[in-house]
């Protein structure tokens, strides 16, 4: 059996926790390294590692670059988030689903719940 353990994000400073604060995520472990700062976050079975460096360059996003394109996260309602959302459309699996970007600028796919993502077995 595999499962996700946490996704990591580098970001440029504290104003990005604060963005993760208001999608739900509770700091759980912090650790202040001389060139960094860690910040582990959890909102129900999603763990992030932040690290917040503003050392790193900036995310590359006209052409995207190869690799991971964005965090997809659900919620009960959109109402409920205290983020404003943008265009609602449909996912690939008839979800409503927007697109939101932290303060670095890395996409967010905020998801309502309904169905949920499953492959057939």
């Amino acid at each position: 059996m595999i499962a996700l353990d946490h996704i990591a994000v580098i970001v440029s400073s504290e104003e990005s926790i604060h963005f993760y604060e208001k999608l739900g995520f509770i700091e759980c472990k912090r650790t202040e390294r001389s060139y960094d700062t860690v910040v582990f976050m959890q909102c129900g079975n999603v763990m992030l590692e932040i690290f917040v460096d503003p050392n790193h360059p900036e995310r590359a996003t006209n052409p995207e670059n190869r690799g991971l394109r964005h965090i997809a996260f659900y919620v009960d309602k959109f109402e409920e988030l205290n983020i404003e959302v943008g265009k609602i459309r449909m996912d690939w699996f008839g979800r409503k689903s927007t697109f939101i970007k932290d303060p670095d600028g890395l996409p967010i796919e905020i998801i309502e719940k309904g169905s949920t993502l499953r492959c057939a077995k």
